[in-house]
């Protein structure tokens, strides 16, 4: 977080138009959207320089998905949180992705408060 308080965020989606609206709705509640990704490899990319408090990170992605992403953003900084959103409310896809290191998991169409409460927790 900056000093001010400010929680730092990193969008990543494949989808330009989830992407746009994930990034207008972090950054009418007051948050610091620094980086928006249209994949895992740029996400993971993001996270590394960027320094993010968050990443929200799409599960189904081109070149490299959320799950594998997840990974190597938590091995590389274990202190960013990453909440993942996917379309598909599947047990084992949230197990996979809470054991590479996801804080949450949260199905796509959930109310923005649960997004907003995710990221801050």
């Amino acid at each position: 977080m900056t000093a001010g308080g400010t929680i730092r965020l990193v969008v990543a989606d494949d989808e330009p138009q989830v992407r746009n609206v994930l990034v207008r709705l972090f950054e009418e509640e007051g948050f610091a959207v620094v980086g928006a990704a249209c994949d895992g490899v740029e996400a993971a990319k993001m996270a590394l320089t960027l320094a993010p408090d968050v990443v929200l990170m799409d599960l189904r992605m081109p070149n490299l998905g959320g799950i594998e992403a997840t990974g190597q953003i938590h091995a590389r900084q274990p202190d960013v949180r990453i909440v993942v959103l996917s379309a598909y409310e599947d047990p084992v896809l949230k197990n996979e992705a809470q054991a590479a290191g996801a804080s949450a998991f949260l199905v796509k169409g959930c109310p923005a408060a649960d997004l907003l409460d995710a990221a801050c927790a």
